[in-house]
């Protein structure tokens, strides 16, 4: 909230718990908010993973956990004759307790202060001593019985993916926060440098990742330990010999005792990047500290609590180790080849399952490795050579560090020409950001070039995964891949070691001159996953903004299906000499923000040209554009690409023309209706979970959006969104009121004088002038002076949606579901409209793109060397 506002918002929210509006006829309104949210979420793997946790759960023991849908909250409650809104108002009464929350609050006040406000807001909360068990105290039964989990569990997912998984439920963590035994353990199962499981398995092709976790928010009578390696189809083949390297490095660790100094280096690490963390937004601050409260963190450790090592516990881990043995481990394998042996299904969401004992052979297999570790190859890490050494404050020039990028001098460095660079001198981190976006005609000549260039930088980012992962693990990182077309690549962290990531990395891009066929395989096998997803498996409404895109932007991407047809006839072959194609003619600018100085980063660039072997730049770079979409309302309908979403998607967006002063008056009729939009559509008719209205903008053009994500039919729902455009847009015109605008006003004027609280976040800031190559870094401080001038009066925010905005050009992106399910029934006053005649409407796809792209009006983005 704005900080002036404080004080009300608190009197609003704190009524929330001590005086709540439990209305009996919002309770079904609510009921079906979230069954659209279980709606959209049934082809997630995660909701489904909820929903086997949630089956696997021991009877007898408290805890349960699901999202609601309609037959659960409604259907179900009212055969066995309970009220559902008498059972909430009972939950809330008995278990609403002042002394069982924990509230967080950021202002601008004094301690005392906010003290008072707290005290006065919260005191009517009423302290019931209720308390909440948490671990051990929550039951004397386990949550999970033992026998039950002990097997090996089968799931088919909707979307591909390939894992295999083990997990145990260990004791609950939380009260360890001192000592955080799980962190050394995860730290060394997921680790990924020499002599790891990863590394080892990757070097037979068998594994693309890994990750190890926790329960997250299941967390609270016990906890969890996950260990998920995403297969490669060879890998699917070869799951006996996953569970030999994981298996012979986990008894390596149960056979001897923790290493102080794998500990001690986590400590400084976690201790130097705690130390120079980036400020966050309040908004993410709050919630953090108050669970970190309640779940038993000292107020004076609240900030530093879960991410500090207080106290090394050698006994704590090797206890923790000994539990975790094959009589209680769950192993999980996920795949889509699983389908006929999946004959079962979970109670939630009726995904595809199957429990079996752990196979004997891979019993007997996986117990023999225990404690051979050597015969695998696999050791414990060795030390880190990215730890920072100098932490030191670059000095300032001595007339000051400006506020914005200025451009450098690029003499005798072709064909880099353009340099942006700021000093920090605002949050004092020995840290820095340095993006080197190199354009090159490649990528863009075709897709079949485009994903080979894509599959090039994974490659090269896999060859370099063990080297670089230490550096990530230090606070030292580096990205390459595909940028709107052009390759981007950049590093930052902590700008000690940048400069050594940095020339391995491109020692490594120029050397490839031909794919490994191991890590060709194992990244073609991640990114035919991640793109065939995409094509097939998105969300409805992410369909149509790729459709629109598609249809829109010319010059940066590919649709997800042309890239996927293309994989088709891919080859490793293909990216032979990749560098020497990419890097024979191009050209490349630089965008540098931190503690560094100009110096530095015209030496960093000079390397980039050496280190690459770049030579001869371009006369012009490749051309972008952005199309502007036709006079009058067009509706373009288009079948889901996921078979199995029962959610149909309407996608709105009215475009016009980029101006200062346009999207600062979007972003006020933003302001003024986007939660009317919610209310309305979401919360009172109920139309579906996701629903929102914004603006947004690109390179060229500004848009008012508005989207919804439904059940009922898309038609419908269409008509609803333009009968609340047009009600609300002549109740701006007519009715809205002084009060009102400048209310929004101010927000939208506190948003955009609101500093940014880390080096990130200014880095993005310049970040989208800089690739758009307006280098428009003053384009905030432009919007700021419009908002506070006369010209930004109600009557020309009237003005301007009566002339500009209802006669804006405006399309319709409407993704209807092939599912054979039945649309939700209208309501008993609802019906579908007729369209108007002059709504132009398009059914084809294809076709539909090539004619338009044809007879559009392409805006050219900047494609000039010397811009």
């Amino acid at each position: 909230v704005k900080p002036d506002a404080l004080e009300p918002a608190l009197d609003r929210f704190s009524r929330f718990f001590s005086e709540p509006k439990l209305t009996k006829d919002c309770t079904e309104r609510e009921i079906n908010a979230v069954d659209s949210e279980f709606q959209g979420g049934v082809t997630e793997p995660w909701w489904r993973y909820i929903g086997i946790i949630n089956d696997s759960a021991n009877p007898e023991h408290p805890f349960h956990v699901a999202v609601g849908n309609n037959k659960v909250l409604l259907e179900d409650p009212k055969e066995r004759g309970i009220d559902l809104y008498d059972e909430m108002t009972k939950l809330y009464n008995d278990t609403y307790s002042a002394n069982g929350m924990t509230v967080c609050v950021f202002g601008k006040e004094s301690t005392a202060e906010l003290e008072e406000i707290v005290r006065q807001k919260f005191t009517p909360v009423s302290n019931k001593g209720w308390t909440m068990p948490v671990g051990d105290a929550v039951s004397d039964k386990p949550a999970f019985l033992p026998k039950e989990w002990n097997r090996y569990l089968l799931q088919t997912p909707v979307k591909d993916i390939k894992e295999f998984t083990f997990s145990w439920v260990i004791p609950y963590q939380a009260d360890l926060w001192r000592s955080k035994p799980t962190a050394y353990i995860t730290h060394l199962l997921g680790h990924e440098g020499t002599g790891s499981i990863v590394a080892a398995l990757k070097d037979l092709g068998l594994i693309s990742g890994c990750y190890v976790g926790n329960g997250a928010w299941l967390e609270g009578a016990f906890s969890l330990l996950n260990v998920t390696f995403d297969l490669t189809d060879e890998g699917l083949n070869q799951l006996d010999v996953i569970g030999q390297h994981f298996w012979a490095y986990l008894g390596m660790l149960q056979s001897s005792p923790p290493e102080k100094r794998i500990f001690d280096e986590m400590a400084k690490l976690n201790e130097i990047q705690f130390k120079f963390a980036a400020d966050g937004q309040a908004f993410d601050l709050c919630p953090n500290i108050a669970l970190g409260i309640v779940k038993g963190l000292p107020p004076s450790e609240a900030l530093a609590g879960g991410s500090i090592l207080y106290d090394y516990d050698p006994a704590a881990i090797s206890s923790l180790l000994a539990q975790m043995t094959l009589d209680n481990v769950r192993v999980g394998q996920q795949a889509k080849c699983l389908a006929d042996r999946c004959t079962d299904k979970d109670s939630s969401y009726e995904s595809p399952l199957k429990y079996n004992e752990i196979p004997a052979e891979w019993r007997q297999s996986w117990t023999e490795a225990l404690g051979n570790a050597e015969v695998f190859g696999l050791r414990l890490p060795k030390e880190n050579p990215f730890v920072p050494e100098d932490l030191s404050l670059k000095p300032l020039p001595k007339a000051g560090s400006p506020k914005e990028p200025v451009r450098l001098q690029c003499a005798n460095m072709q064909p880099v020409s353009t340099i942006f660079h700021r000093q920090d001198d605002t949050f004092r981190q020995p840290k820095a950001t340095i993006s080197f976006t190199i354009y090159t005609p490649f990528p863009m000549s075709s897709v079949e070039n485009h994903v080979c260039a894509e599959m090039w930088c994974d490659v090269v980012s896999e060859a370099l995964n063990e080297y670089a992962y230490d550096a990530a693990m230090a606070g030292v990182n580096y990205s390459l891949g595909l940028q709107s077309g052009a390759i981007g690549l950049s590093v930052g962290g902590f700008n000690d070691k940048l400069p050594v990531l940095l020339d391995a990395v491109m020692e490594k891009m120029r050397s490839m001159v031909e794919a490994p066929e191991m890590l060709y395989n194992i990244c073609a096998d991640a990114y035919l996953d991640e793109i065939r997803n995409m094509a097939f498996r998105s969300q409805p409404y992410n369909q149509c903004t790729m459709r629109f895109n598609e249809l829109t932007a010319r010059g940066s991407v590919f649709p997800s299906y042309k890239k996927y047809e293309a994989f088709q006839q891919i080859k490793r072959e293909d990216l032979n000499n990749m560098a020497s194609k990419l890097f024979e003619q191009c050209h490349v600018e630089v965008l540098s923000v931190g503690n560094i100085v100009a110096e530095e980063v015209q030496s960093l660039a000079s390397s980039l040209v050496k280190g690459l072997q770049l030579k001869q730049p371009l006369a012009v770079l490749p051309e972008k554009a952005e199309a502007a979409l036709p006079k009058g309302s067009t509706v373009w309908t288009l079948p889901s690409t996921d078979e199995d979403s029962p959610n149909h998607a309407v996608f709105v967006r009215m475009q016009l023309a980029d101006s200062v002063k346009t999207d600062m008056m979007l972003n006020l009729v933003s302001a003024v209706l986007s939660s009317k939009f919610f209310d309305d559509l979401r919360t009172k008719q109920q139309l579906g979970y996701v629903v929102g209205m914004q603006n947004s903008r690109s390179a060229k053009f500004n848009y008012l959006v508005a989207v919804v994500q439904t059940e009922f039919p898309p038609d419908f729902v269409r008509g609803q969104i333009n009968d609340f455009m047009d009600q609300h847009f002549k109740f701006i015109e007519e009715t809205l009121d002084d009060e009102e605008f400048n209310t929004c006003l101010q927000g939208l004027l506190s948003d955009l004088k609101m500093k940014p609280k880390n080096l990130g976040e200014e880095f993005g800031r310049f970040a989208g002038a800089f690739a758009e190559r307006t280098y428009d870094f003053s384009r905030r401080e432009r919007a700021i002076e419009f908002i506070e001038s006369d010209a930004c009066s109600l009557d020309a925010f009237k003005t301007f949606v009566r002339e500009e905005l209802k006669p804006a050009a405006r399309m319709y992106n409407q993704v209807n579901k092939v599912l054979a399910k039945e649309d939700k029934p209208l309501p008993e006053d609802g019906k579908i409209p007729v369209d108007p005649e002059p709504l132009r409407k398009w059914t084809n796809h294809q076709e539909v793109v090539e004619e338009f792209q044809k007879s559009a009006e392409w805006v050219v983005l900047n494609n000039q060397v010397e811009a």
